[in-house]
Protein backbone atom coordinates (compact mmCIF):
# COMPACT_ATOMS: atom_id res chain seq x y z
CA UNK A 1 0.00 0.00 0.00
CA UNK A 2 1.42 3.12 -0.85
CA UNK A 3 1.07 7.09 0.34
CA UNK A 4 1.05 9.56 -1.78
CA UNK A 5 2.41 13.08 -0.37
CA UNK A 6 0.71 15.99 -1.45
CA UNK A 7 3.42 19.38 -2.09
CA UNK A 8 2.14 22.50 -0.75
CA UNK A 9 1.74 25.15 -3.39
CA UNK A 10 4.18 27.55 -3.04
CA UNK A 11 1.47 31.22 -3.66
CA UNK A 12 4.68 33.49 -5.00
CA UNK A 13 5.25 30.66 -8.43
CA UNK A 14 1.64 29.68 -8.39
CA UNK A 15 -1.45 31.18 -9.31
CA UNK A 16 -4.14 30.73 -6.81
CA UNK A 17 -7.63 31.85 -5.92
CA UNK A 18 -7.01 32.47 -2.54
CA UNK A 19 -4.46 34.84 -3.24
CA UNK A 20 -6.44 36.01 -5.80
CA UNK A 21 -9.05 36.30 -2.86
CA UNK A 22 -7.45 39.00 -0.78
CA UNK A 23 -7.16 41.64 -3.27
CA UNK A 24 -10.73 42.13 -2.47
CA UNK A 25 -9.57 44.31 0.23
CA UNK A 26 -7.91 47.24 -1.79
CA UNK A 27 -10.56 47.02 -4.31
CA UNK A 28 -12.55 50.06 -2.67
CA UNK A 29 -9.09 52.45 -2.57
CA UNK A 30 -9.85 52.42 -6.79
CA UNK A 31 -11.55 53.91 -8.81
CA UNK A 32 -11.93 53.01 -12.33
CA UNK A 33 -13.02 56.37 -13.57
CA UNK A 34 -9.60 57.29 -13.12
CA UNK A 35 -8.57 55.47 -16.00
CA UNK A 36 -10.95 56.74 -18.45
CA UNK A 37 -9.29 60.12 -17.39
CA UNK A 38 -5.94 59.31 -18.19
CA UNK A 39 -6.16 57.54 -21.41
CA UNK A 40 -8.71 60.36 -22.67
CA UNK A 41 -6.12 62.79 -21.43
CA UNK A 42 -3.45 61.08 -23.43
CA UNK A 43 -5.51 60.12 -26.40
CA UNK A 44 -6.82 63.83 -26.88
CA UNK A 45 -9.58 62.30 -28.41
CA UNK A 46 -12.15 62.07 -25.72
CA UNK A 47 -12.64 63.35 -22.04
CA UNK A 48 -15.20 60.69 -20.69
CA UNK A 49 -16.38 57.55 -20.66
CA UNK A 50 -19.19 58.23 -23.72
CA UNK A 51 -18.00 56.56 -26.51
CA UNK A 52 -20.79 56.99 -28.93
CA UNK A 53 -22.44 53.72 -30.56
CA UNK A 54 -22.13 51.49 -27.92
CA UNK A 55 -24.15 53.07 -25.32
CA UNK A 56 -28.03 54.13 -25.59
CA UNK A 57 -29.54 56.02 -27.84
CA UNK A 58 -31.40 59.40 -25.44
CA UNK A 59 -32.26 62.21 -28.43
CA UNK A 60 -31.06 64.07 -31.25
CA UNK A 61 -30.02 67.49 -31.44
CA UNK A 62 -28.50 70.31 -34.39
CA UNK A 63 -25.18 68.98 -35.50
CA UNK A 64 -22.80 71.12 -33.45
CA UNK A 65 -18.62 71.80 -34.88
CA UNK A 66 -17.06 69.26 -33.38
CA UNK A 67 -19.33 66.37 -32.86
CA UNK A 68 -18.81 62.86 -34.66
CA UNK A 69 -19.91 62.41 -37.46
CA UNK A 70 -20.25 58.69 -37.31
CA UNK A 71 -23.21 59.75 -34.58
CA UNK A 72 -25.46 61.63 -37.91
CA UNK A 73 -29.04 61.15 -37.34
CA UNK A 74 -29.68 60.53 -41.43
CA UNK A 75 -33.24 60.63 -40.73
CA UNK A 76 -34.27 63.54 -39.17
CA UNK A 77 -31.64 65.29 -41.38
CA UNK A 78 -33.78 64.25 -44.20
CA UNK A 79 -36.62 65.61 -42.54
CA UNK A 80 -35.34 69.08 -41.29
CA UNK A 81 -32.91 69.59 -43.93
CA UNK A 82 -30.87 70.50 -41.06
CA UNK A 83 -27.75 68.28 -40.15
CA UNK A 84 -28.88 66.22 -36.74
CA UNK A 85 -26.14 64.21 -34.57
CA UNK A 86 -27.79 61.52 -31.79
CA UNK A 87 -26.85 61.84 -28.15
CA UNK A 88 -26.40 58.49 -26.57
CA UNK A 89 -27.30 57.94 -22.74
CA UNK A 90 -23.70 56.35 -20.37
CA UNK A 91 -24.76 52.97 -19.56
CA UNK A 92 -25.30 51.78 -16.01
CA UNK A 93 -23.21 49.35 -16.57
CA UNK A 94 -20.09 48.60 -18.88
CA UNK A 95 -17.79 45.31 -19.55
CA UNK A 96 -13.96 45.61 -18.18
CA UNK A 97 -12.31 43.08 -19.86
CA UNK A 98 -9.34 42.04 -18.91
CA UNK A 99 -6.54 40.64 -20.80
CA UNK A 100 -3.84 38.48 -19.57
CA UNK A 101 -0.89 37.33 -21.24
CA UNK A 102 0.05 33.73 -19.58
CA UNK A 103 3.01 32.80 -21.91
CA UNK A 104 6.24 31.08 -20.35
CA UNK A 105 8.14 34.29 -20.14
CA UNK A 106 5.67 35.10 -17.60
CA UNK A 107 6.36 32.03 -14.86
CA UNK A 108 9.30 33.66 -14.10
CA UNK A 109 10.92 35.72 -11.19
CA UNK A 110 13.86 36.25 -9.25
CA UNK A 111 12.54 38.52 -6.04
CA UNK A 112 9.22 38.09 -3.81
CA UNK A 113 7.09 36.29 -6.49
CA UNK A 114 6.72 35.22 -10.26
CA UNK A 115 5.44 37.68 -13.00
CA UNK A 116 2.72 35.50 -13.41
CA UNK A 117 1.42 35.60 -9.68
CA UNK A 118 1.67 39.27 -9.78
CA UNK A 119 -0.42 39.34 -12.87
CA UNK A 120 -2.98 37.68 -11.51
CA UNK A 121 -3.31 40.26 -8.02
CA UNK A 122 -3.58 42.44 -10.49
CA UNK A 123 -6.11 41.54 -12.55
CA UNK A 124 -7.65 40.14 -9.41
CA UNK A 125 -7.84 43.54 -7.59
CA UNK A 126 -9.05 45.83 -11.17
CA UNK A 127 -11.62 43.14 -11.00
CA UNK A 128 -13.09 43.60 -8.01
CA UNK A 129 -12.79 47.52 -8.27
CA UNK A 130 -14.79 46.94 -11.62
CA UNK A 131 -17.61 45.03 -9.65
CA UNK A 132 -17.58 47.34 -7.18
CA UNK A 133 -18.63 50.29 -8.98
CA UNK A 134 -21.66 48.10 -10.95
CA UNK A 135 -19.92 46.63 -14.43
CA UNK A 136 -19.67 43.56 -15.74
CA UNK A 137 -16.21 41.76 -15.67
CA UNK A 138 -14.80 39.43 -18.49
CA UNK A 139 -11.52 38.10 -19.67
CA UNK A 140 -9.45 37.11 -21.99
CA UNK A 141 -5.78 35.17 -21.98
CA UNK A 142 -3.13 34.06 -24.48
CA UNK A 143 -0.45 31.92 -24.01
CA UNK A 144 1.11 28.84 -24.17
CA UNK A 145 -2.74 27.26 -23.40
CA UNK A 146 -4.38 28.91 -26.26
CA UNK A 147 -6.52 32.28 -26.41
CA UNK A 148 -9.57 32.02 -24.32
CA UNK A 149 -12.45 34.25 -23.62
CA UNK A 150 -14.56 34.32 -20.58
CA UNK A 151 -18.06 36.46 -21.24
CA UNK A 152 -18.33 39.44 -19.05
CA UNK A 153 -20.80 39.08 -16.25
CA UNK A 154 -21.54 41.00 -13.25
CA UNK A 155 -20.83 40.84 -9.18
CA UNK A 156 -19.13 37.45 -7.81
CA UNK A 157 -20.31 35.37 -9.94
CA UNK A 158 -18.27 37.28 -12.38
CA UNK A 159 -15.21 37.26 -9.98
CA UNK A 160 -15.60 33.95 -9.58
CA UNK A 161 -15.42 32.99 -13.34
CA UNK A 162 -12.62 35.10 -13.69
CA UNK A 163 -10.08 33.56 -11.24
CA UNK A 164 -11.06 30.30 -12.26
CA UNK A 165 -10.44 31.02 -15.71
CA UNK A 166 -7.10 32.90 -15.16
CA UNK A 167 -6.09 29.65 -12.39
CA UNK A 168 -6.60 27.29 -15.46
CA UNK A 169 -5.21 29.31 -17.97
CA UNK A 170 -1.43 29.68 -16.11
CA UNK A 171 -1.64 25.90 -15.13
CA UNK A 172 1.86 24.99 -16.61
CA UNK A 173 0.54 21.39 -16.29
CA UNK A 174 -2.06 21.60 -18.65
CA UNK A 175 -1.56 20.19 -22.31
CA UNK A 176 0.39 23.54 -24.09
CA UNK A 177 -0.94 23.58 -27.81
CA UNK A 178 2.09 25.85 -28.80
CA UNK A 179 5.03 27.91 -28.32
CA UNK A 180 3.17 30.92 -27.22
CA UNK A 181 0.44 33.25 -28.86
CA UNK A 182 1.10 37.04 -29.68
CA UNK A 183 -1.01 40.33 -28.30
CA UNK A 184 -2.42 41.02 -31.51
CA UNK A 185 -3.76 37.69 -31.83
CA UNK A 186 -5.65 38.50 -28.75
CA UNK A 187 -6.64 41.48 -29.83
CA UNK A 188 -7.97 40.34 -33.20
CA UNK A 189 -10.29 37.64 -31.34
CA UNK A 190 -11.19 40.60 -28.25
CA UNK A 191 -12.53 42.78 -31.36
CA UNK A 192 -15.43 40.11 -32.46
CA UNK A 193 -17.04 40.05 -29.33
CA UNK A 194 -16.07 43.54 -27.31
CA UNK A 195 -18.78 46.07 -27.66
CA UNK A 196 -18.06 50.10 -27.87
CA UNK A 197 -17.73 52.17 -24.91
CA UNK A 198 -16.48 48.72 -23.18
CA UNK A 199 -12.59 49.37 -20.49
CA UNK A 200 -10.02 46.93 -21.46
CA UNK A 201 -7.12 46.45 -19.90
CA UNK A 202 -3.70 44.74 -20.82
CA UNK A 203 -2.29 42.84 -18.21
CA UNK A 204 1.80 41.33 -19.95
CA UNK A 205 5.05 41.44 -19.76
CA UNK A 206 4.72 42.44 -23.47
CA UNK A 207 7.73 40.40 -25.04
CA UNK A 208 5.08 38.97 -27.39
CA UNK A 209 3.41 41.49 -29.27
CA UNK A 210 3.25 40.12 -32.92
CA UNK A 211 3.37 42.48 -35.77
CA UNK A 212 -0.14 43.86 -35.39
CA UNK A 213 -0.56 45.09 -31.66
CA UNK A 214 -0.45 48.43 -32.63
CA UNK A 215 -3.51 48.47 -35.00
CA UNK A 216 -5.73 46.81 -33.57
CA UNK A 217 -5.08 49.16 -30.26
CA UNK A 218 -5.41 52.57 -32.41
CA UNK A 219 -8.95 50.67 -33.45
CA UNK A 220 -10.42 49.57 -29.56
CA UNK A 221 -8.74 52.97 -28.37
CA UNK A 222 -11.51 54.43 -31.42
CA UNK A 223 -14.90 53.34 -29.00
CA UNK A 224 -12.70 52.06 -25.83
CA UNK A 225 -10.55 52.90 -23.10
CA UNK A 226 -7.48 50.73 -23.22
CA UNK A 227 -5.10 50.76 -20.46
CA UNK A 228 -1.60 48.41 -20.01
CA UNK A 229 -0.04 47.22 -17.00
CA UNK A 230 3.44 45.75 -17.67
CA UNK A 231 4.80 42.91 -15.23
CA UNK A 232 8.37 43.32 -15.02
CA UNK A 233 11.04 41.45 -13.01
CA UNK A 234 14.32 43.76 -11.59
CA UNK A 235 16.75 40.87 -13.33
CA UNK A 236 15.28 41.72 -16.70
CA UNK A 237 15.82 45.63 -15.92
CA UNK A 238 19.30 45.74 -14.79
CA UNK A 239 22.67 43.64 -15.67
CA UNK A 240 22.87 40.96 -13.47
CA UNK A 241 25.66 40.83 -11.21
CA UNK A 242 29.47 39.22 -12.89
CA UNK A 243 28.31 35.71 -11.75
CA UNK A 244 27.02 32.62 -13.51
CA UNK A 245 23.58 32.04 -13.23
CA UNK A 246 21.33 28.88 -13.79
CA UNK A 247 18.58 29.78 -16.18
CA UNK A 248 15.92 26.96 -17.11
CA UNK A 249 13.68 27.07 -19.82
CA UNK A 250 11.13 25.27 -21.15
CA UNK A 251 12.75 23.33 -22.93
CA UNK A 252 16.28 22.90 -21.31
CA UNK A 253 18.36 23.76 -18.88
CA UNK A 254 21.58 26.42 -19.27
CA UNK A 255 24.50 28.18 -17.60
CA UNK A 256 24.43 31.74 -18.25
CA UNK A 257 27.63 33.44 -17.48
CA UNK A 258 26.86 37.35 -17.15
CA UNK A 259 30.69 38.52 -16.75
CA UNK A 260 31.34 37.30 -20.40
CA UNK A 261 31.05 41.02 -22.57
CA UNK A 262 29.35 39.39 -25.51
CA UNK A 263 26.81 37.93 -23.20
CA UNK A 264 26.27 41.59 -21.38
CA UNK A 265 26.00 43.62 -24.77
CA UNK A 266 23.15 40.64 -25.63
CA UNK A 267 21.26 41.30 -22.36
CA UNK A 268 21.36 44.64 -23.20
CA UNK A 269 20.84 45.24 -26.80
CA UNK A 270 17.92 42.99 -26.02
CA UNK A 271 16.33 45.26 -23.25
CA UNK A 272 17.00 48.21 -25.60
CA UNK A 273 14.78 46.61 -28.24
CA UNK A 274 12.28 45.69 -25.85
CA UNK A 275 11.98 49.09 -24.36
CA UNK A 276 11.78 50.58 -28.44
CA UNK A 277 9.05 48.09 -29.38
CA UNK A 278 7.02 49.10 -26.44
CA UNK A 279 7.19 53.05 -27.25
CA UNK A 280 6.36 52.03 -31.18
CA UNK A 281 3.47 49.71 -30.51
CA UNK A 282 2.34 50.73 -27.39
CA UNK A 283 2.93 54.14 -26.20
CA UNK A 284 2.49 55.50 -29.57
CA UNK A 285 -0.94 53.86 -30.03
CA UNK A 286 -1.84 56.32 -27.40
CA UNK A 287 -2.13 53.36 -24.63
CA UNK A 288 -0.53 54.95 -21.12
CA UNK A 289 1.37 51.77 -19.92
CA UNK A 290 2.02 51.59 -16.51
CA UNK A 291 5.13 49.44 -14.75
CA UNK A 292 4.94 46.82 -11.83
CA UNK A 293 7.64 45.08 -10.63
CA UNK A 294 7.59 41.56 -8.98
CA UNK A 295 9.35 43.14 -5.28
CA UNK A 296 7.52 46.46 -5.76
CA UNK A 297 4.89 47.77 -3.45
CA UNK A 298 2.70 46.87 -5.75
CA UNK A 299 -0.82 47.91 -4.47
CA UNK A 300 1.13 51.63 -3.72
CA UNK A 301 2.36 51.66 -7.17
CA UNK A 302 -0.70 51.09 -9.37
CA UNK A 303 -2.70 53.15 -7.43
CA UNK A 304 -0.10 55.97 -8.29
CA UNK A 305 0.30 54.86 -11.69
CA UNK A 306 -3.41 54.47 -12.45
CA UNK A 307 -3.70 58.06 -11.46
CA UNK A 308 -0.37 59.56 -13.63
CA UNK A 309 0.36 56.48 -15.85
CA UNK A 310 2.96 59.15 -18.20
CA UNK A 311 5.19 59.77 -14.54
CA UNK A 312 5.25 55.99 -14.12
CA UNK A 313 6.45 55.09 -17.52
CA UNK A 314 8.93 57.82 -17.22
CA UNK A 315 9.77 57.05 -14.21
CA UNK A 316 10.32 53.02 -15.34
CA UNK A 317 12.14 54.03 -18.33
CA UNK A 318 14.57 56.48 -16.34
CA UNK A 319 15.14 53.87 -13.77
CA UNK A 320 16.54 51.70 -16.85
CA UNK A 321 19.89 53.68 -16.70
CA UNK A 322 21.07 50.82 -14.61
CA UNK A 323 21.43 48.74 -18.04
CA UNK A 324 24.13 50.87 -19.20
CA UNK A 325 26.69 50.24 -16.00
Amino acid sequence: MSTQVKTKSNPNTQVAAKTMVKTRHHARQFNLSSIKKATSAISGLHDSRFRGRGMDYQESRVYQPGDDIRNMDWRVTARTGKAHTKLFQEERERPTYLIVDTNSSLHFGTKTQFKSVLASKIAALLGWSSVHQGDRIGVLTYGSNGIHIGKATAGKRGMMAMMAHLIKAFDQGAEQVSEQHHLDQALKQLRTIIRPGSMVILISDFYALGNDAKKHLLQLRKHNDVLGIKVCDPFENQLPLPALYGVKTQHQARVLDSNNARMRNKLLNKQQNHIQSLQDNIIKAGVPLVPIQTNDAWVNVLKNGLNNPNLAFTHWLGSQGALQS
